[in-house]
Formats: C-alpha cells, structure tokens, sequence
C-alpha cells in the first residue's frame, strides 16, 4: 500500500485514490495546502493496485529514440500571441483535434480550480492555452481517457511530467492511439494556496472585487518580461500587471511555495515519459540571432517516433530551427534538474502557518519589494539587454 514517509515522495497526482478497490485511500492537507494520500488500514485489502500507478516509483526507462532540439514558434501571429511561449501546444492541438484526437490538459473551471479538462474539437482549445503555474485536478479524466483509448478513440494528454507518467502507470501498457507531451515543469503550488492568494488580493488590491479569471504570462507589445498576469474582475474590469503585483504569482516567481517533490523532481533530467515535451526558450538569444523572445519561442525536444510523425506533420504551420541537443544539455540551457530548495522555504512556511498569506506577503511579496525589477522594466529594451544578466531580474 501507498506509504508516504516524506512529503517529497508524492507529487500530488490522486492516481492512487482513482485505483483503489476498497475506496480506502483519502486525501488530505498538509504544508502549504499540498495533498497527500492517507489510507484506513481498516479497509485495506493490500492488493498493491495504489504502488503499481504511483509515478514516484520505479525508473524512468530510457528512450530508444534520439532526441531532437528544437526552436519554434507559430507562424500565425495569434496563435503565438494566445500561447505563453511559441503557440506550439495550440498548434499541435489544432492539428490534432482536425485529425479526430480529443485534447486533454489543463483549464481553470468557473470556481477557478484547475481541473483536466476536454477539448473535443478547435472551438474548445482556448481554455488550454497558457501556462498555468499550480496543481491540475485530474478528477476523473484518467478513466475517462482509458475508456476513450480501449474503444479506439484518438487521444492527445498534455499536463506536467509526474502526470504524464501517472496516466502512463495507470494505463499499464501502450496505445497507438495516444500521444503525450508534457513540458518543462519547475514547480506546482497548491490549488488551495492559489485561492487564498485570489482572495487576499481581492481585498488587498481589487477593492473588494472577486477574480472571475486569471491568465498567466499575458504577452504584451514590447514587453519587457515573459512574466505579466491578466485578471478579469466582477465588475468587468480586467487588470494586467507584472508577475509581482500578483500575490499568488510573485510566490511562485520565488520558488517558494511548491510541493516538496518538486525540490527533488525525478523527471527534471534527459528521460521524458511523454513523446513530446514543451517548453520556454528564455535563453534563445544566446543561439539565434533576430529572434525576440518576448514575442515567444518554445523549445521543442521530440522524444520518440510517434512525437517525430506529428512534429513533421505541423511543420508547415511553424518556423522552427534545429540545434544541438547536447551542447543545450552540456550548456545547462536543458535538463539541469530539479528547481533548488529557496533558503527562504522554511521560513516563509512557518509564517504562512502563522498569520497566513497576509503574513508571507508583508515580509516576502510586497510589490515595494521589487522596485528594482520595476525600474529594470521600465528602461527602453537596448539598455535592458546590456543589463539583463542583472542578479535577480527575471
């Protein structure tokens, strides 16, 4: 049975819970809202179902394929703009659900809880678009997914690396009707954690007025950072603003409210679950001249023949430039690990257990904080770049 000794050994997935015969397998809140599994030895058959899906288990097998780098983004100008990097997601999604695949990733639903959420055709794509920097609810979807793919249904799941490889466990052999990408995670803060950060910005900031949606990496015309935010109020107002003048976001900026597991990710390294894996291309500048990676670029690393066969097909509606996956690696630009544990964690968890998110916010995330960055922003972009190696500006 599923024995959590340390919170680092769960990444929060529920795959567990879905599988077990005896519905003897809860869970329940630990530090910072994270989830954990807690089983009623009462009930407990010991069958083994709640290990065998537990994605935290096992190798990682490596991949046969060679893995191929690339540069890329949407040639059409609106779907590079809707997407948090290069638009690939959305295109891939596109071509997809054109060639009869049902889409699943991640939405916010009206409450703004992320859940698995999905799209059966192009007209309910946009909800997945975005980075969304917290803890997906898979609800139900795994079954729903497995029941689609043994009846011959063509699926495409895209989510984090960890539930990648829970869906892959939980499905227990391969479907040549299922494709998977995942993307290059560094992180997920707790769904409960977010909804207090969307209220005590409600107050703090908004005048009392509740947050109907929220969008993360909202791309701006000239923009100065990859990282604003975009909120959409009860009054019809929407607010966008950098990353720091969100409460919520400004904690993840930090890397100071995510699950434990993530400090010690398993799959942060070269050996991917998924036939395609997503991501941002911050550093493309270093490779590629005449790019502006504010408008967007998304790495692309195809991992096996199945992510190549649908790669090639979407090249069409994509530019894209190959490079050296090895010299990315050896670089340290791909596949460098998990996100390090901030010396700060500790602390800011012992006051948020204190006095909560108005305590953290008043010693860690106050905007007054970050008069640097907001100066550092506002400079034209020629100076920026002279001084964008700056310690601490992201």
């Amino acid at each position: 049975m599923i024995n959590i000794s340390s919170p680092a050994e769960c990444c929060g997935c529920k795959t567990c819970v879905g599988v077990c015969p005896m519905n003897c397998i809860e869970m329940v809140e630990g530090t910072l809202g994270h989830l954990y599994p807690k089983v009623d030895l009462s009930k407990c058959s010991d069958c083994g179902l709640c290990e065998s899906v537990c994605p935290m288990t096992g190798d990682i097998s490596e991949r046969a394929n060679r893995q191929r780098f690339f540069a890329a983004f949407s040639v059409n100008p609106e779907m590079r703009k809707n997407g948090s990097s290069g638009g690939i997601f959305g295109t891939i999604s596109e071509y997809l659900t054109d060639n009869g695949y049902r889409v699943y990733a991640a939405a916010f639903d009206k409450d703004l809880n992320l859940v698995t959420t999905c799209a059966e055709s192009k007209d309910g794509l946009s909800c997945l678009f975005k980075s969304k920097y917290l803890i997906c609810d898979n609800q139900d979807k795994f079954e729903e997914m497995k029941t689609r793919l043994q009846n011959g249904d063509k699926v495409f799941y895209c989510s984090s690396p960890c539930l990648v490889a829970a869906f892959k466990k939980f499905l227990g052999k391969e479907y040549d009707n299922l494709i998977t990408a995942d993307f290059i995670c560094h992180g997920v803060p707790s769904l409960r954690f977010f909804k207090e950060c969307m209220e005590f910005d409600r107050k703090k900031r908004y005048g009392g007025k509740k947050v109907l949606e929220y969008s993360f990496r909202v791309k701006k015309k000239n923009g100065a950072t990859p990282h604003y935010f975009s909120v959409l109020l009860e009054n019809g107002k929407r607010k966008t603003g950098y990353y720091f003048d969100s409460t919520f976001y400004a904690a993840f900026q930090k890397y100071i409210s995510l699950r434990e597991s993530c400090y010690e990710c398993r799959f942060a390294k070269r050996n991917r679950v998924s036939d395609i894996t997503l991501g941002d291309f911050h550093s493309v500048e270093n490779y590629l001249s005449g790019i502006n990676r504010f408008d967007g670029i998304s790495s692309v690393i195809i991992n096996t023949q199945k992510g190549q066969k649908i790669w090639d097909a979407c090249n069409p509606m994509l530019s894209f430039f190959e490079l050296d996956i090895e010299k990315l690696i050896a670089d340290k630009v791909l596949f460098s690990g998990a996100t390090g544990r901030p010396k700060e964690t500790d602390g800011f968890i012992e006051v948020y257990e204190k006095d909560g998110v108005e305590g953290v916010y008043r010693k860690y995330l106050k905007s007054a904080f970050y008069l640097k960055n907001s100066f550092y922003y506002s400079l034209p972009s020629p100076v920026r770049r002279m001084i964008k190696n700056v310690k601490g500006l992201k």
